[in-house]
């Protein structure tokens, strides 16, 4: 019929469908708010960074890679908590051994161990000279007893061996035969539970750490020196990245936000350093400012100067040459976010109420960069930390006896046929440390800018 209006239920289930006849005006009532409440699925609010995190928790590349780095900065800087060798201490016949070999003094050393011996203090294990323990008191502490004693005169190539159920507790074995077993002389000790005033502390092996990664020609550990070496070129790398997010996040940022004139000047200089052969100039920077750094480090007496010098001439020479060339690539990616950002409408409110060009860059212009600045820092660092590498490699990096990763490398070249390891272990270490390190920056680039996901 003509206004007549026809209304159809539609019900998965025939016995929810309502009787009408027993429908009431009650019925037809409006929803209380609690009532509506109920009915609704509230959502927490997600924030920007943690929104950021759950996308890049789903990219398990970026997550392996993000443990495998964390694990080399566990080895770099926790590992040597652990490891009972020096990277730069020299150890006399321990030289040129293979991964997990001992010396002929070290198996020696095991020897008495398994013999029954508690502890020993082998003076041939010491690093730098074999007259370890010269004359004089001495004490050590074993068993939470202490055992003083005192020498007449110096000992060498002698080992100090405490036995606590032998005969002679203390007693000291002079130039063991290796074919045999047997010390040509060996000396009893006498001890008492007081050491002399003024007596020296001895410290006891209960066993011979092995050389994991072998040792190099001059005798040191290369296990150990890995673990500094990765510790160098990874804070090199973190420091020269935020050098380059400092100068070039201040500098991409003043150029985008005047504009004009100043723009367009600001950027040839930009276009003129990126058309400059980036490794010659790294090379000529790193030869004309060896010898000007250390006369300054030499002559200054300026505490700060002086800290710098204990870093060394190639390390300062390194964070100048990404101070003067690297922060081209961060100042554009800067400029181009600034030049989009200086439209909104709280920058145009902000320059109404008064705001000075600074503070509307450092208040509201670079905080809204933030992600991007995370992710050309994050790609930046492989980046240091292969450059220095290659200086390193190249006898313009870092200085002995500091070692790093790309100057371990060097040292081994000449040897790489005889002994493959040496070369094999760090550039094992540099090419994880600079492949982990891209594909979190990659991950990162995709969770905090998902617009740039391929």
């Amino acid at each position: 019929m003509k206004g007549q209006k026809t209304f159809q239920v539609f019900h998965t289930d025939p016995d929810k469908i309502p009787d009408l006849d027993k429908l009431t005006a009650e019925d037809f009532k409006s929803a209380s708010a609690d009532e509506k409440e109920s009915m609704v699925q509230m959502h927490k609010s997600v924030s920007y960074w943690r929104d950021a995190w759950r996308r890049f928790r789903r990219n398990r590349v970026s997550m392996g890679a993000l443990g495998v780095f964390i694990l080399i900065l566990l080895f770099s800087f926790a590992g040597p908590m652990f490891v009972e060798y020096s990277y730069e201490e020299q150890y006399r016949g321990s030289q040129k051994l293979g991964p997990m070999e001992y010396s002929e003094a070290e198996q020696m050393v095991l020897d008495v161990l398994e013999n029954g011996a508690d502890a020993v203090y082998a003076t041939t294990l010491q690093p730098g000279s074999l007259t370890a323990i010269s004359r004089g008191d001495w004490y050590f502490e074993e068993n939470g007893q202490t055992y003083a004693f005192t020498l007449e005169s110096g000992v060498e190539r002698a080992t100090l061996i405490f036995d606590e159920d032998g005969e002679n507790q203390v007693y000291i074995g002079y130039d063991r035969d290796y074919e045999n077993g047997a010390y040509t002389e060996i000396t009893p000790v006498e001890t008492t539970d007081t050491p002399a005033e003024g007596a020296s502390e001895l410290t006891l092996s209960h066993g011979v750490f092995p050389h994991v990664f072998g040792t190099d020609s001059q005798g040191r550990d290369l296990m150990a020196r890995c673990m500094y070496g990765s510790r160098v070129s990874i804070i090199i790398g973190v420091v020269a990245a935020l050098i380059v997010l400092v100068i070039g996040s201040l500098y991409g940022s003043i150029s985008g936000f005047l504009g004009g004139k100043v723009d367009f000047v600001m950027m040839r200089i930009v276009d003129v350093i990126y058309s400059v052969p980036d490794v010659l100039i790294v090379l000529l920077l790193q030869v004309v400012l060896k010898e000007p750094l250390q006369a300054w480090f030499d002559s200054s007496t300026n505490p700060i100067v002086g800290a710098l010098s204990t870093l060394g001439v190639g390390i300062v020479s390194i964070f100048i040459t990404f101070a003067l060339l690297y922060w081209v690539g961060m100042s554009r990616i800067i400029r181009g976010q600034v030049l989009t950002l200086k439209e909104q409408e709280y920058v145009t409110a902000a320059t109404v109420l008064g705001a000075s060009p600074a503070r509307i860059i450092r208040r509201h212009l670079l905080p809204n960069c933030v992600g991007q600045l995370i992710i050309a820092t994050c790609l930046q660092i492989p980046s240091a930390i292969f450059l220095e590498s290659f200086l390193s490699y190249l006898g313009l990096g870092v200085s002995a006896p500091m070692a790093s990763l790309g100057s371990l490398c060097s040292d081994a070249k000449e040897t790489f046929l005889l002994f493959p390891y040496r070369l094999l272990f760090p550039a094992i270490l540099l090419s994880l440390i600079v492949l982990s390190l891209n594909l979190v920056g990659d991950g990162l680039r995709d969770a905090l800018d998902p617009r740039l996901k391929n």
